[in-house]
């Protein structure tokens, strides 16, 4: 086998390779955009839980009076 055979076997199989990748872009960039549009929406829900977290927390804290919590003066 010379060198040109396998100079040629080499490129034809980059070639092919290439073509292969191309044709599978597609489908490679919507599942990348998928993964982030979910890794985006996590992120929401975990931003809303804090600031539902945050709001109970905060809720909790203040102090609750009654209209029978006083002590009647003697």
């Amino acid at each position: 086998m010379d060198q040109a055979t396998i100079v040629g076997y080499a490129l034809g199989y980059i070639v092919t390779i290439s073509v292969i990748f191309l044709m599978y872009l597609p489908s490679l960039i919507t599942f990348v955009l998928l993964l982030l549009s979910a890794g985006a929406v996590q992120l929401v829900i975990l931003l809303l839980k804090a600031v539902a977290l945050v709001a109970v927390r905060s809720l909790a804290r203040l102090p609750r009076r009654r209209a029978g919590d006083k002590l009647a003066p003697h």
